[in-house]
Protein backbone atom coordinates (compact mmCIF):
# COMPACT_ATOMS: atom_id res chain seq x y z
CA UNK A 1 0.00 0.00 0.00
CA UNK A 2 2.67 2.17 1.01
CA UNK A 3 4.15 1.59 -2.40
CA UNK A 4 1.58 2.39 -4.26
CA UNK A 5 1.31 5.79 -3.00
CA UNK A 6 4.51 6.45 -3.27
CA UNK A 7 4.67 5.83 -6.95
CA UNK A 8 1.15 7.73 -6.96
CA UNK A 9 2.89 11.11 -5.27
CA UNK A 10 5.90 10.86 -7.38
CA UNK A 11 3.69 10.75 -10.57
CA UNK A 12 1.56 13.22 -9.49
CA UNK A 13 4.45 15.63 -8.87
CA UNK A 14 5.99 14.57 -12.12
CA UNK A 15 2.62 15.54 -13.64
CA UNK A 16 2.53 18.63 -12.04
CA UNK A 17 6.05 20.07 -13.06
CA UNK A 18 5.41 19.27 -16.81
CA UNK A 19 1.80 21.46 -16.27
CA UNK A 20 3.71 24.29 -15.07
CA UNK A 21 7.06 23.97 -17.20
CA UNK A 22 6.96 26.76 -19.45
CA UNK A 23 6.57 25.60 -23.29
CA UNK A 24 8.55 26.69 -25.85
CA UNK A 25 7.67 29.85 -27.67
CA UNK A 26 7.44 29.62 -31.42
CA UNK A 27 7.94 33.17 -32.85
CA UNK A 28 5.01 35.08 -34.46
CA UNK A 29 5.01 33.99 -38.08
CA UNK A 30 2.47 37.33 -39.04
CA UNK A 31 4.65 39.79 -40.39
CA UNK A 32 2.96 42.47 -38.69
CA UNK A 33 3.10 41.09 -35.34
CA UNK A 34 6.82 41.17 -35.88
CA UNK A 35 6.83 44.41 -37.59
CA UNK A 36 5.26 45.37 -34.50
CA UNK A 37 7.56 43.55 -31.92
CA UNK A 38 10.35 44.77 -33.61
CA UNK A 39 9.50 48.49 -33.22
CA UNK A 40 8.20 47.97 -29.26
CA UNK A 41 11.92 46.90 -28.75
CA UNK A 42 13.16 50.03 -30.75
CA UNK A 43 11.33 52.13 -29.00
CA UNK A 44 12.39 50.80 -25.82
CA UNK A 45 15.97 51.13 -26.71
CA UNK A 46 15.59 54.78 -27.84
CA UNK A 47 14.19 55.65 -24.46
CA UNK A 48 16.75 54.05 -22.94
CA UNK A 49 19.45 55.41 -24.47
CA UNK A 50 17.04 58.96 -24.45
CA UNK A 51 17.04 58.12 -20.05
CA UNK A 52 21.33 58.00 -20.49
CA UNK A 53 21.46 61.24 -22.68
CA UNK A 54 19.65 63.10 -20.17
CA UNK A 55 22.01 61.99 -17.26
CA UNK A 56 24.87 62.77 -19.19
CA UNK A 57 23.60 66.18 -19.89
CA UNK A 58 22.20 66.66 -16.12
CA UNK A 59 25.97 65.24 -15.25
CA UNK A 60 27.64 67.85 -17.64
CA UNK A 61 25.85 70.51 -17.10
CA UNK A 62 24.48 70.88 -13.64
CA UNK A 63 21.13 71.59 -15.51
CA UNK A 64 18.07 69.16 -13.69
CA UNK A 65 15.49 71.45 -15.91
CA UNK A 66 16.80 69.01 -19.15
CA UNK A 67 15.66 65.69 -17.02
CA UNK A 68 11.38 66.75 -17.01
CA UNK A 69 11.50 66.57 -20.93
CA UNK A 70 14.55 65.66 -22.92
CA UNK A 71 13.30 65.62 -26.16
CA UNK A 72 11.97 69.43 -25.46
CA UNK A 73 14.42 71.69 -26.89
CA UNK A 74 13.51 75.39 -25.81
CA UNK A 75 14.52 78.23 -27.91
CA UNK A 76 14.64 82.30 -26.77
CA UNK A 77 11.55 83.99 -28.12
CA UNK A 78 13.24 85.45 -31.27
CA UNK A 79 16.07 83.06 -32.26
CA UNK A 80 16.18 80.19 -33.84
CA UNK A 81 19.43 79.55 -32.69
CA UNK A 82 20.94 76.60 -29.75
CA UNK A 83 22.41 77.99 -26.34
CA UNK A 84 25.19 76.27 -25.69
CA UNK A 85 23.24 74.11 -23.10
CA UNK A 86 20.30 73.24 -25.47
CA UNK A 87 23.00 72.14 -28.08
CA UNK A 88 24.67 69.57 -25.80
CA UNK A 89 21.19 68.28 -25.39
CA UNK A 90 20.31 67.65 -28.54
CA UNK A 91 23.87 65.79 -29.42
CA UNK A 92 23.19 63.80 -26.55
CA UNK A 93 20.35 62.51 -28.17
CA UNK A 94 21.58 62.34 -31.25
CA UNK A 95 23.24 58.38 -30.25
CA UNK A 96 19.99 57.00 -28.87
CA UNK A 97 18.01 58.00 -32.06
CA UNK A 98 20.47 55.91 -34.42
CA UNK A 99 17.65 53.06 -34.51
CA UNK A 100 14.89 54.63 -34.37
CA UNK A 101 12.90 54.49 -38.18
CA UNK A 102 11.56 57.71 -38.29
CA UNK A 103 12.29 60.62 -36.03
CA UNK A 104 9.75 63.77 -36.25
CA UNK A 105 10.88 67.53 -35.05
CA UNK A 106 8.34 69.89 -34.24
CA UNK A 107 9.20 73.69 -34.09
CA UNK A 108 6.55 75.10 -32.15
CA UNK A 109 6.80 79.44 -32.20
CA UNK A 110 3.80 81.37 -30.28
CA UNK A 111 2.44 82.77 -32.69
CA UNK A 112 0.63 85.82 -30.67
CA UNK A 113 3.93 86.78 -29.94
CA UNK A 114 6.47 86.38 -33.17
CA UNK A 115 4.94 88.55 -35.89
CA UNK A 116 6.09 85.28 -38.88
CA UNK A 117 5.66 82.72 -36.29
CA UNK A 118 5.82 79.47 -39.01
CA UNK A 119 8.59 80.34 -40.43
CA UNK A 120 10.39 80.93 -37.07
CA UNK A 121 9.00 77.46 -35.64
CA UNK A 122 10.34 75.55 -39.16
CA UNK A 123 13.77 77.28 -38.24
CA UNK A 124 13.88 76.22 -35.03
CA UNK A 125 12.76 72.19 -36.69
CA UNK A 126 15.52 73.23 -38.99
CA UNK A 127 18.26 73.72 -36.63
CA UNK A 128 18.17 71.07 -34.60
CA UNK A 129 17.73 68.24 -37.86
CA UNK A 130 20.90 69.85 -38.79
CA UNK A 131 22.54 68.94 -35.69
CA UNK A 132 21.03 65.61 -35.62
CA UNK A 133 22.48 65.04 -38.90
CA UNK A 134 25.41 66.76 -38.30
CA UNK A 135 25.59 63.86 -35.67
CA UNK A 136 25.25 60.61 -37.47
CA UNK A 137 21.15 60.52 -37.80
CA UNK A 138 20.13 60.15 -41.92
CA UNK A 139 18.04 63.29 -42.96
CA UNK A 140 16.22 61.03 -45.07
CA UNK A 141 14.21 59.59 -41.59
CA UNK A 142 13.88 63.14 -40.20
CA UNK A 143 10.38 64.55 -40.75
CA UNK A 144 9.91 68.74 -40.01
CA UNK A 145 6.35 69.85 -38.58
CA UNK A 146 5.99 73.00 -37.20
CA UNK A 147 3.12 74.41 -34.74
CA UNK A 148 2.30 78.14 -34.04
CA UNK A 149 -1.02 77.56 -31.75
CA UNK A 150 1.06 75.84 -28.60
CA UNK A 151 2.65 78.79 -26.51
CA UNK A 152 5.99 77.18 -26.87
CA UNK A 153 9.29 78.67 -27.97
CA UNK A 154 11.05 75.04 -28.63
CA UNK A 155 11.57 71.97 -30.81
CA UNK A 156 10.50 68.42 -29.53
CA UNK A 157 11.97 65.42 -31.16
CA UNK A 158 9.60 62.28 -31.04
CA UNK A 159 10.63 59.12 -33.22
CA UNK A 160 8.77 56.25 -33.84
CA UNK A 161 10.42 52.62 -33.91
Amino acid sequence: MFYRLTILAISTVLLLGCANSRKNKTPPSDPATVQALESKAIVVKVAEGVEQATAKVQEATGNKAVVTDPTLVPFDKMSAKLSPLTEQQVRALAPALVIAKQIIITGYCDRREVGNAPAAARARAETVKKLLVDNGIAAKRIVLKIDTVQRLHAARVTFNG
